[in-house]
C-alpha cells in the first residue's frame, strides 16, 4: 500500500494480475460459478493454484461434472475474497476462464491437489483455467 492510499476512505485500487493469484494463493477456499440451463450456480470450494490455474475437486456426481462430461469444457469464474467488517477493508479477485476435468496423466502430485473440507468423495479434479484475472482492493480511510 503507497502511503497516499490510507488517507481516502473507503478508496477503490485495482489490483495487477500477479498480486491478484499471489492473493489468491494466500487463501484455500472460494467460489466456483458455472452457468446451468436454468441459470447461474455459485458453491463454495478448496482449491489450491498451479501454474496460474485453479484446481478443485468436486464429486464426479455433481452438476458441473455432468456438464463436463457433456460439453468436455465449460465456461466458468473462481472468485477469492477477503474483507474486515470492522475497518471496511478487504480484497476480492475474479478469474474468469474455462474449466474443464483433468485426465489421469495430467494430475498433480498429492500435496499439489487441492483437499476439500467436506466429508464425501470429491475426486474429480477441476482445472479452471484463466482467460482474464482482476481484483480490486478496498483500503482503509
Amino acid at each position: 500500500m503507497r502511503m497516499d492510499e490510507r488517507w481516502f476512505a473507503s478508496h477503490l485500487r485495482e489490483i495487477g494480475n500477479e498480486e491478484c493469484l499471489d492473493l489468491v494463493r494466500t487463501r484455500s477456499v472460494g467460489q466456483i460459478a458455472y452457468c446451468v440451463d436454468q441459470g447461474p450456480v455459485v458453491f463454495p470450494v478448496n482449491h489450491t493454484v498451479a501454474d496460474d490455474a485453479i484446481l478443485v475437486r468436486v464429486s464426479p456426481f455433481s452438476g458441473l461434472a455432468r456438464r463436463l462430461r457433456v460439453l468436455g469444457q465449460v465456461p466458468a469464474s473462481y472468485q477469492v475474497f477477503e474483507y474486515d467488517e470492522y475497518t471496511s477493508t478487504g480484497w476480492s479477485v475474479l478469474i474468469r476462464g474455462r474449466a474443464e476435468s483433468l485426465e489421469y496423466d495430467e494430475l498433480p502430485e498429492e500435496a499439489d491437489r487441492p483437499h476439500p473440507w467436506a466429508e464425501g468423495g470429491r475426486n474429480l479434479l477441476v482445472r479452471i483455467t484463466p482467460l482474464e484475472v482482476t481484483g480490486r482492493r478496498l483500503l482503509a480511510a
